[in-house]
């Protein structure tokens, strides 16, 4: 199982790859492995934003969500800042670690 330091680690090393390849301008882990209560079915759930000037947004989340799913061996949901829910925005940045 990959601990949320090896998920951080992962990320840092790659993230100048991550960031140009996949348009990226900021990335964080939020939710179970940020909060180390993670368990053997967890996913991995990463906050993203992507560049404004972007156009084929859905292709290009997927194809880094299967990146992301294959190097950590699991699942990987995504989820942009500016489309959650109030209600959930406030605890998913209270957790949110930025790389």
């Amino acid at each position: 199982m990959k601990t949320k330091n090896e998920i951080i680690t992962f990320l840092q090393k790659n993230r100048a790859y991550i960031c140009k390849t996949f348009h990226i301008t900021k990335i964080a882990l939020f939710g179970s492995f940020a909060r180390d209560e993670q368990t053997d079915g967890s996913d991995v759930d990463l906050l993203i934003e992507l560049d404004d000037n972007l156009i084929d947004v859905y292709d290009t989340k997927e194809s880094l969500k299967q990146f992301l799913s294959h190097s950590f061996d699991r699942s990987v949901d995504l989820a942009r800042e500016k489309y959650l829910k109030p209600y959930a925005k406030e605890f998913i940045l209270k957790d949110a670690i930025y790389v």
